[in-house]
């Protein structure tokens, strides 16, 4: 490699480019700040969300498989759409939803996340008709 008038591969010689006042330019974006959110996430907002959302798309339908399958991954971008719209910056939305057969059998249904207890959380609704059962979850993780 060949250096610089000063012997440095870094030094500034003719063809260097400017150096920015300050060391790193201007940040973009807005200021980051460390520590909880200035907004908790709306877990009451939310449970409103998921209980509008399932009833409002299951109350009258008869459990098939197939079409339950494709209804689970309709509904979790739904939710998902519509927690969104509920503008809480800095937090990362996952949503899953589970949809059976109520047939007279029990079913658990467990989950696992890692996170911060003090500034992440989760909304959860089951919605059941004659047929079928729904368990939506939300969980809502704070990316700093």
């Amino acid at each position: 490699m060949r250096s610089g008038a000063g012997g440095s591969p870094l030094s500034s010689g003719a063809g260097a480019a400017p150096a920015v006042r300050g060391g790193l330019g201007t940040p973009r974006g807005p200021p980051f700040r460390p520590g909880p959110p200035h907004k908790r996430f709306p877990v009451a907002a939310v449970n409103a969300v998921l209980k509008a959302v399932l009833e409002g798309c299951l109350r009258e339908l008869r459990y098939e498989p197939g079409l339950c399958r494709q209804m689970a991954a309709d509904i979790s971008e739904v939710i998902r759409a519509r927690v969104k719209e509920l503008v809480v910056p800095r937090y990362k939305i996952v949503v899953v939803t589970h949809i059976g057969q109520l047939n007279g059998q029990g079913v658990q249904i467990g989950s696992r996340c890692l996170w911060d207890p003090a500034t992440d959380t989760f909304s959860s609704y089951v919605f059941k008709n004659n047929s079928l059962f729904a368990l939506a979850n939300v969980y809502a993780v704070y990316f700093e």
